[in-house]
């Protein structure tokens, strides 16, 4: 713990400090009970006590019972992970040290945490890449580029020391969101009698009636939600999933989805972000993955009023997995262009642009960051280094690509003012390594921009 190196009056001050928070993290919050505790009896180290065979049993068992059998594994497991002991390891254990507990609370509590919030993970995890590899200014000191006859393994930024930017933003990306929201859609595949096994019998009473509804051929509507409806704000993602699959949503013809969105953007309160996800999926992925031809107006209607209010559950749950597929045709990559020119705002452009930089690109994913760039958001300076890392990394492999160039030649127009010295050395390592006809054009514009 802090208590052993921190003086007490600044531990105090920090306690002080966190109370002022009105909505804390639950762990900061039991971090600061625990903390305040020790202050009180004037300890300098609390050391826990690892959970006994039995009473991790226990623990397991109290919830299952509070689960009830009606959720997916993936929610049991989330719920679960806070209380899930890892074995450290022979060399981090070794016999009657105290601080092996601390070990195992510590890999608990990162359990937990990597489980129930999947994009602070992959922040996380941005920002220490930050401090490894985009602390561009101290680069200086160590020669990326040598001259105009840079090696192609000099473009790598700290290439020996960290690895190439690919592979750690690959390990990131491993942890994020789609990859949870691709697991619960393949959970949801079942059977017809699976999915009822979900959804409890007061919830399963409405199905008829809403089936009802959805079958009524009739495009209008009044902007009444049907009370049934309601139940969506009831459910726990795994219900609610086993509620989707009864009505089979992901089946409906798309004129349908228009009507059926029309009453969820009615519907109040609004669905919580995991309920929206789990929505986003059945009404929309499948359909995307599968379009062999210009998506419908039906559906492009239905997804565009989707997200005007749910904007980040469709970024989540939809264009990220969409963008991480294999092969990846004209008509999926000309959706989520059309989404990103007219239905995103700044901050869910960032967004994509955050988990699209976490990506392996291809000729495809180039133009989608070509249309995240022409939107001309403002770029905090940490998402900024990470472009142009990306940029230098992949110069090589796309060397002879006119979208890469393209894209390096929209870096340097509209964000020429976020270019700093040490941004230039790279990007003139990552130019010299083109052979494009437009070389000599993106070098010149390189050269124009004044020293910061």
């Amino acid at each position: 713990m802090v208590q052993g190196s921190v003086p007490k009056d600044c531990l105090s001050q920090l306690l002080q400090a966190t109370r002022k928070d009105p909505s804390p993290d639950l762990w900061v919050q039991a971090l600061r009970d625990l903390l305040q505790r020790g202050l009180r009896e004037e300890r300098s180290c609390w050391t826990p006590v690892p959970l006994t065979d039995t009473c991790r049993q226990q623990l397991k068992t109290l919830c299952q019972k509070i689960v009830g059998g009606t959720q997916s594994k993936l929610d049991l497991e989330r719920k679960r992970s806070w209380f899930i002991q890892e074995d450290p390891g022979p060399e981090l254990r070794p016999a009657g040290d105290a601080t092996d507990s601390a070990s195992q609370l510590r890999k608990r509590k990162q359990v937990a945490e990597e489980s129930l919030d999947p994009e602070g993970e992959r922040q996380r995890k941005r920002s220490r890449l930050e401090e490894e590899e985009l602390d561009l200014e101290p680069l200086a000191g160590g020669a990326l580029v040598k001259g105009a006859g840079v090696r192609e393994d000099e473009i790598g930024i700290e290439a020996s020391g960290h690895g190439s930017i690919q592979s750690q933003t690959r390990g990131a990306n491993e942890n994020a969101q789609p990859d949870a929201v691709m697991e619960t859609r393949e959970a949801s595949q079942g059977s017809q009698r699976d999915a009822a096994a979900k959804v409890p019998d007061f919830m399963q009473m409405h199905v008829p009636r809403l089936k009802m509804l959805l079958e009524r051929e009739s495009n209008q509507t009044d902007g009444t939600v049907p009370p049934e409806l309601q139940i969506l704000n009831e459910c726990t993602p795994g219900q609610l999933e086993g509620l989707c699959s009864l009505l089979q949503l992901s089946e409906r013809p798309e004129h349908v989805l228009v009507h059926f969105c029309t009453w969820l953007l009615a519907l109040t309160p609004k669905l919580s972000y995991t309920n929206a996800a789990v929505l986003t999926e059945q009404l929309f992925l499948q359909r995307v993955l599968s379009l062999a031809q210009p998506a419908s107006r039906h559906l492009m209607a239905a997804l565009t009023s989707f997200c005007s209010k749910y904007a980040r559950p469709v970024c989540c749950a939809l264009l990220t997995p969409v963008l991480q597929a294999s092969g990846a045709g004209p008509e999926r990559t000309k959706l989520v262009c059309e989404l990103i020119e007219d239905s995103l705002e700044p901050e869910y452009v960032r967004l994509v642009l955050s988990q699209v930089l976490e990506m392996p690109w291809s000729e495809e994913l180039i133009t989608v960051v070509q249309t995240l760039l022409g939107r001309q958001v403002e770029l905090a300076p940490e998402l900024f280094n990470l472009l142009v890392l990306k940029l230098c990394r992949l110069a090589q492999e796309f060397a002879r690509s006119m979208s890469y160039t393209k894209l390096m030649m929209a870096v340097l127009t509209i964000y020429s003012s976020n270019i700093t010295p040490a941004h230039r050395r790279h990007l003139s390592g990552a130019l010299d390594l083109n052979h494009t006809a437009l070389r000599k054009s993106l070098q010149a514009a390189l050269e124009q921009m004044a020293p910061r």
